[in-house]
């Protein structure tokens, strides 16, 4: 087990300091500058502006931008975000969390609903009703994150007008709420965000379990559990489901940068003042230190997620720690 957590330690290293060298040169050669959407504003002259470009440094060639930017990171300075006026190292202490309630809201509900999904079609496999959802998972997973975004977004705000259009709280209200009604604000808030992103994740974790199920089921283990007069539920959960729990733990790993991909959009469509509506923000507007920053903690989050689920993936099955 210790050889695996150093091996996924480096491993993980290795890839956040790539993603980040990669988002700084791909962000950089792209066409402007932070200062590029005040480009019509004639109050701003282009002397002016290339006092701002050598203020900040963005004068300077690029090799020397990165090792500076390298620096200040490893002590811990993000950088000052240009769109919002404010240390980037703040706006990352409102926005992640919030992102982190979403992301972990929707990643719990849809490993349960998939879990339960999969073992229930895992179980009637012979079955039409088995099919029909397995088909409707399917489609789930071929709809794109922002059309059925949309489409939710559409029907149970904009037409029903049982959950609020976005954002995260009610602004006019939630201050004069108690604990409790602050609480239940923001829960009304997160339905739709978060009750989409489980949707998809759902469909993907049942597809998974399914498959794994159904390769348990036939095992002499599940036949002799119920030649001994188990009922099918017991065979079902204390059998069958446990030994099937290795590719559900592995998926968690591949769910995590899913998620933050399928959030990104999601928070831009039901305004969900996260890192995913931030980050489109900041790329509108060319944020540099904000951009880098963002990608530089979903490396990290993403990285800790995979390295987690194979550290769970080995506790389930000690032969991955072996093989690893």
């Amino acid at each position: 087990m210790g050889r695996l957590l150093l091996h996924r330690a480096v491993q993980a290293a290795v890839v956040i300091v790539l993603v980040a060298t990669l988002a700084f040169v791909l962000v950089h050669l792209a066409p402007g500058d932070p200062f590029g959407a005040s480009i019509d504003d004639p109050s701003l002259t282009s002397e002016m502006r290339a006092q701002q470009r050598a203020l900040w440094g963005y004068d300077h060639p690029l090799p020397e931008q990165y090792v500076r930017w390298i620096g200040n990171v490893a002590r811990g300075e993000l950088g000052y975000s240009h769109t919002l006026a404010r240390p980037v190292s703040q706006v990352l202490r409102e926005k992640v969390p919030r992102t982190l309630l979403l992301m972990g809201t929707a990643l719990a509900l849809g490993l349960a609903a998939g879990a339960a999904l999969g073992t229930w079609q895992a179980a009637r496999r012979t079955k039409f009703s088995s099919r029909a959802s397995g088909a409707a998972t399917l489609i789930a997973l071929s709809v794109p994150d922002f059309v059925l975004a949309l489409a939710v977004l559409a029907l149970f705000s904009v037409r029903w007008r049982w959950f609020p259009v976005g954002g995260m709280v009610d602004v006019a209200m939630h201050d004069s709420y108690g604990p409790a009604g602050r609480v239940f604000d923001v829960l009304r808030h997160l339905v739709l965000p978060a009750g989409t992103l489980a949707l998809l994740t759902t469909a993907a974790v049942s597809r998974y379990q399914r498959a794994a199920m159904a390769a348990v089921l036939p095992e002499e283990f599940v036949r002799t559990a119920r030649a001994k007069g188990a009922s099918e539920r017991a065979v079902l959960v204390r059998h069958a489901f446990r030994n099937a729990l290795g590719p559900l733990i592995t998926i968690v790993g591949l769910l995590i940068p899913a998620l933050f991909g399928g959030a990104v959009f999601v928070e831009k469509i039901f305004s969900w003042p996260g890192m995913g509506l931030t980050m489109v923000n900041a790329v509108g507007g060319r944020d540099y230190p904000l951009v880098l920053a963002g990608v530089l903690v979903s490396s990290v989050l993403v990285a800790i997620g995979g390295a987690t689920a194979d550290v769970l993936a080995a506790l389930a099955d000690p032969r991955v720690g072996r093989q690893a």
